[in-house]
Order: structure tokens, then C-alpha cells, then sequence
């Protein structure tokens, strides 16, 4: 896990405090939760498509077209969603 560190309105501050304490969990946890809630597929996508160019770079004859591409990865999606 890496640090970082963000700046937060008061009020919003305050109410991720409260949050915590109700849910008995920090409030570091309770904005883990929320970038993984908003973000998570988006990162999923971003490091599935930087394996698939690392394949491709090693061996560009691999590629296929991008019709094809699609149709197997909305299948790979489906089959996570199960």
C-alpha cells in the first residue's frame, strides 16, 4: 500500500469522522472503499489493457482484431459479474 495524502473540506472531514465511527473503521478505510466503489473497474480496465499491450509488444503477431477483442472481453466482464 502506498501514502498519500489529500486535503478535505471541513465539513467533509467531519462527516467522514462520523461515518467511521459508526461503521468502527477509519476514515482512510472509508475513502479506500469509496476509490474502489468509483474507480475500481476503470483501474481493472487500465491494468488488463497494459497486459494485453505487453503481450503485444512481445510478440505483435498475437494481435487479434478489435471485434474480436471486444466480444472476449464483455465476455470476461459477464463472467466476473456472475
Amino acid at each position: 500500500m502506498k501514502r498519500t495524502m489529500i486535503y478535505l473540506p471541513e465539513q467533509t472531514h467531519q462527516g467522514l469522522r462520523k461515518l467511521a465511527f459508526e461503521a468502527n473503521t477509519s476514515i482512510a478505510e472509508l475513502i479506500r472503499q469509496a476509490i474502489d466503489t468509483v474507480y475500481g473497474e476503470d483501474i481493472e480496465d487500465i491494468q488488463h489493457m497494459e497486459e494485453e499491450l505487453a503481450k503485444y509488444r512481445a510478440n505483435p503477431e498475437s494481435a487479434i482484431e478489435l471485434d474480436r477483442y471486444v466480444r472476449q472481453r464483455k465476455v470476461t466482464l459477464a463472467r466476473r459479474q456472475e
